[in-house]
C-alpha cells in the first residue's frame, strides 16, 4: 500500500514507503527521505472509508438469488447469493 506525493522542497514525485507497516498510524507524523533533492520531509496519515451501497432484496422478503460458481469438476459447484454472498454446498 503506497501513495505517491509531491516532495515539499523539489516537487519530485515521491512514493511513500510503508514497509513493515511504518507509517500508516492516523495522528502521528513520520518522515522520509526524498529520493531526488535528499531532503527530508514530515508527512502524516489518513486513512479514508468508503462505503457502497447495493439492493438486498432478500433482506425485504424475497428470496436469495442464487447463482451456480464457477468450479472444476463443475459437479462440486456451489451456489452463492449475489447479493449476500451465501453459500449453498452441494452433498
Amino acid at each position: 500500500m503506497s501513495k505517491d506525493v509531491k516532495c515539499p522542497y523539489c516537487g519530485a514525485d515521491v512514493e511513500i514507503n510503508h514497509d513493515d507497516g511504518y507509517g500508516l498510524e492516523e495522528d502521528l507524523i513520520f518522515k522520509q527521505e526524498c529520493d531526488w533533492c535528499a531532503k527530508v520531509f514530515a508527512y502524516t496519515v489518513c486513512i479514508e472509508i468508503h462505503h457502497e451501497a447495493k439492493r438486498a432484496d432478500f433482506l425485504n422478503g424475497s428470496p436469495h438469488k442464487y447463482e451456480k460458481t464457477a468450479t472444476t469438476p463443475p459437479e462440486y459447484a456451489r451456489t452463492r447469493c449475489a447479493d449476500c454472498g451465501n453459500e449453498i454446498v452441494p452433498p
